[in-house]
């Protein structure tokens, strides 16, 4: 047993030498003797990022003491996608100093080394980033962030849809498939910070709901507060309440926390109408940011407020020839975008961040949505917003004189007198705008002080309704747990966590080439190309048209009516729809817009319209090279001496304006030097081996070393040895009793018994080289499909089906130490299909199926056209016996063991 660090030495380690806050070192004692307070009431500027330091801190406490055991996954769930990559950044420092605390000094280097050792003995394999695997999900296009082992601690940066989604069985961005898996990350075995949480109250109300829905028992797979997720509302302007966890006098007296919350606002109240707002915002940041140094934040309700801002603020700088800096913000950017929108905030001569001293030649202002509401670490000198309501009045005057260390911050308030209501915060700006004109004629009417240790009892307590919600039913869980075959007109889930007036997101990318339905996408979608934007926008945007979108495999694409979108969708725009700049989304924007995928996956698609988007006119000049590279060539030195011309074409040419030089080079200089030519689509060009952007995180290949079977091997039973004993591997570093325990070996071993169909082995291997039976092919895609059809095996053939009968049949005259149900439902469920049904399909040619299990023989029938009828009776005993998310994770033990032992055997 690891002895770990006391918390203040390694929160001082982990963050530069800065020991913890009283409240913070106070939070992690009560954490690791009493749990998690449901609510943490500490003003805004404070730190409550800090909550996961002290959440990885006392999972580690937790492994090296005889308490129960803290839940695995942590996730951090913010409404504001801003917060969510500053959290991320946060996360990937800690994950880094866990993975190799070497470089740090000997006490700090021995205090995070016993919390990176603690983390490492309660995971059965892990990944080769280190013991803290750290993930972020932002929108329906983040694909292969989940954690490859379930009993990895684990840390996700998520929003509230991308959470909620997950945990409800209807995952943005999951495939149908891996939507079990991604729910039991959600589900069970987890806790939830949930940030500024009175921006999604409807996620507090819904764990109350799903914890009553759940017709099973989760504590049957893992107790206490693991078998549900344990959900901690960490905001500023809450309720207070018994279970609220506050500042005290130890707090207060305390000089950094007593300097934030005395920091001096001076607040100005003035009076607009709604169409001179942006004008009147974009006046006062001028007149307010009146030195090089100076920077001033404009807050606006709407992008589109904050674009006519932007606007005005541009144009009175081209009229009056200021040389002042102007940058929009908005939550509706792509990462590529938005990574240099951060990193210029965050420069530390140049930017905001809380702490720096700004160096400049000019002033900053920067125009922004809600998106900064919430968590970003910045500290401007001024504030100028329009009145919004109380909660977001609070977050905003958090980002001006943030740290307290400035003589005075001038913050201008500005109110359209012509409007009752706006829209998210009803009629409660008009309500804030009164409640501050009485506070200003009772002492000098031409201020207010905004400190925040004064701003709420000027405020007084928020007055805004809480968001109209679905009622969660148990009829309304199980159908979202059928993930095989969703119901026809089954609930939305975004009813339940955004509410009837909120309709979700969807996410939009840009592509110069999309396939026919039905071809695979490549490269693949990736989170990084996507901007995220409401579906009601979408669809006025697009009105009209059909649009294409990623099917439900998540790698192919369909075309579908612009009606026909839903939250979570990923649609595929091509760069001539334009609709977005380099400020993010944009409706009237008709310029073609970049496509970034080359740039994220190393990919160069060999097509005139892809070079032409990358680089205008290097067809002009490159044609013929780019011609012998579409067409088949006679042999490889052809394609070598056309692409060494090509690359040279497109090292000289003109690039897209929003390209730089050094981003070009280093993706060209990343390329491979083989072109290939799929079947059904156009050829391109992958990076070199070294380059490649994988979409998922591979676990530690040593540790099934440690294994009796070989992992890499292809052959059948080494595969099946392997993942029986890699299942239950994880299912001991999970705690579950071992009656589970052998119930996931025991599906790991049968999991594709299906596969000795003599069919299937020819499949595999068709010219019969093999002298064992096989459990992977090393064909290619193409090659692989031909092969199929020679063999006889049906298209869309589920060996999973026979494996169940096989294992079925083995049963009947057997004993086993475990749920019999549970072990074929594991069996049948393997590709996250058996929820309830798995497919069947014609088969013209059935074979028998033979296997040897435990030395007695057993043979069934290979008609892939027969249904299990038993199956939907286990799926539904099981979620009865073990919950409906435990129940999931038993499934992502054995799925993820199956996927970890493929990937080290070199078919992942």
């Amino acid at each position: 047993m690891v002895d770990v660090a006391p918390f203040p030495d390694f929160y001082r380690a982990a963050n530069q030498g800065r020991p913890p806050l009283p409240w913070q070192a106070r939070l992690a004692r009560t954490v690791v003797t009493s749990g998690w307070p449901a609510e943490i009431g500490v003003p805004t500027g404070l730190g409550k990022t800090a909550c996961i330091d002290i959440a990885v801190w006392a999972l580690a406490h937790s492994a090296s003491s005889d308490r129960e055991r803290a839940p695995t996954r942590i996730w951090y769930v913010v409404n504001r996608r801003l917060l969510v990559d500053a959290g991320w950044q946060h996360g990937r420092h800690l994950a880094a100093l866990l993975a190799d605390p070497g470089p740090l000094s000997s006490p700090d280097r021995d205090a995070v080394g016993s919390v990176a050792a603690a983390l490492t003995g309660l995971q059965a394999f892990g990944t080769e980033a280190g013991p803290l695997h750290v993930a972020r999900l932002r929108g329906g296009a983040d694909l292969g962030s989940r954690s490859p082992d379930p009993s990895q601690p684990c840390l996700v940066l998520a929003t509230v849809p991308m959470f909620a989604s997950r945990w409800m069985f209807r995952g943005y961005g999951s495939s149908t498939s891996m939507r079990p898996v991604d729910a039991a990350h959600a589900g069970i075995d987890s806790i939830v910070l949930l940030d500024e949480a009175h921006l999604a109250r409807p996620l507090l109300q819904l764990a109350e709901r799903a914890r009553e829905c759940d017709t099973g028992d989760p504590t049957v797979v893992l107790s206490g507060a693991r078998c549900r997720p344990v959900v901690v509302a960490l905001t500023a302007t809450g309720e207070a309440g018994e279970s609220r966890f506050d500042l005290d006098d130890e707090d207060r007296a305390h000089p950094v926390v007593a300097q934030r919350l005395q920091a001096a606002k001076r607040g100005h109240l003035v009076e607009t109408s709604a169409k001179k707002l942006p004008e009147v915002l974009a006046g006062h940041a001028l007149s307010l940011a009146d030195g090089p140094s100076q920077a001033c934040v404009v807050f606006a309700n709407s992008p589109t407020t904050a674009r006519h801002t932007r606007d005005q603020l541009e144009a009175a700088r081209a009229k009056t020839a200021a040389d002042v800096e102007v940058v929009l913000v908005t939550g509706r950017v792509r990462d590529r975008e938005g990574d240099r929108l951060r990193a210029h905030l965050l420069d530390a001569r140049t930017g905001v961040a809380a702490g720096r001293e700004r160096v400049a030649e000019r002033p900053l202002i920067v125009v922004a949505t809600q998106t900064l509401e919430v968590g970003a670490d910045v500290d401007f000198d001024h504030l100028v917003t329009e009145t919004a309501g109380v909660r977001s009045l609070v977050q905003r005057l958090g980002r001006v004189n943030r740290l307290g260390n400035r003589r005075q911050a001038e913050c201008v308030v500005c109110h359209p007198t012509d409007r009752t209501t706006w829209p998210v915060y009803g009629a409660e700006p008009a309500q804030v705008w009164t409640t501050w004109q009485a506070a200003a004629a009772l002492g000098d009417a031409s201020e207010l002080d905004l400190s925040p240790g004064n701003v709420s009892a000027l405020l007084g307590s928020p007055q805004d309704a809480p968001q109209r919600v679905g009622e969660l039913l148990p009829a309304h869980l199980w159908e979202w747990a059928k993930t095989t075959t969703p119901p026809v007109g089954e609930a939305p889930v975004e009813l339940f966590f955004d509410g009837f007036e909120a309709g979700g997101d969807v996410s939009l990318v840009w592509r110069v080439h999309r396939p026919l339905d039905g071809v695979r996408l490549v490269p693949a979608v990736v989170a990084g190309e996507a901007v995220e934007v409401p579906v009601s926008e979408a669809r006025a945007a697009l009105a009209g048209e059909d649009v294409r979108r990623l099917a439900a495999d998540r790698a192919s694409l369909e075309t579908v009516a612009v009606g026909a979108l839903r939250p979570g969708d990923v649609v595929v725009l091509a760069p001539q729809e334009g609709l977005y700049d380099e400020h993010g989304w944009n409706p009237s924007a008709s310029d073609p817009v970049l496509d970034v995928s080359p740039l994220r996956s190393g990919i160069l698609l060999l097509t005139e319209a892809a070079l032409e988007n990358l680089a205008p006119g290097v067809v002009a000049g490159a044609g013929a090279s780019l011609r012998a590279l579409i067409e088949p060539p006679v042999d490889e030195t052809d394609d070598a001496g056309a692409l060494h011309e090509l690359l040279a074409a497109l090292r000289s040419s003109n690039l897209h304006p929003w390209l730089n030089q050094a981003e070009w080079q280093a993706f060209l200089d990343g390329l491979g030097t083989v072109v290939a030519r799929p079947i059904d689509d156009v050829p391109f060009v992958a990076p070199q081996q070294s380059n490649r952007r994988w979409t998922s995180v591979p676990v530690r290949a040593d540790a099934f070393e440690e294994l009796s079977f070989t992992a890499s091997s292809h052959a059948l039973d080494d595969h099946l040895g392997a993942v029986g004993e890699a299942a239950a591997r994880i299912a001991v570093h999970l705690g579950l009793a071992a009656p589970l325990v052998e119930a996931v070996r025991l599906a790991g071993e049968w999991h594709d018994l299906g596969k000795r169909d003599p069919r299937f082995q020819r499949w595999l291997d068709p010219d019969a080289e093999a002298e064992v039976l096989l459990a992977k092919s090393r064909l290619a895609p193409n090659q692989s499909e031909r092969a199929r059809v020679a063999a006889g095996w049906p298209p869309g053939g589920r060996h999973e089906l026979l494996s169940t009968r096989l294992a079925s049949a083995w049963l009947q005259a057997a004993a086993v130490d475990c749920d019999v149900d549970l072990v074929l439902h594991l069996v049948a469920s393997h590709h996250g299909f058996g929820r309830p049904f798995v497919r069947v399909v014609d088969d013209p040619a059935p074979t028998r199926v033979d296997a040897d299990i435990d030395g007695r023989h057993v043979a069934v029938s290979g008609d892939l056209g027969v249904p299990d009828w038993d199956q939907p009776q286990r799926f539904r005993r099981g979620c009865e016996r073990y919950g409906t998310w435990g129940l999931a994770l038993l499934e992502a033990v054995l799925r993820q063991a199956d996927h970890a032992a493929s990937h080290v055997a070199g078919v992942a």
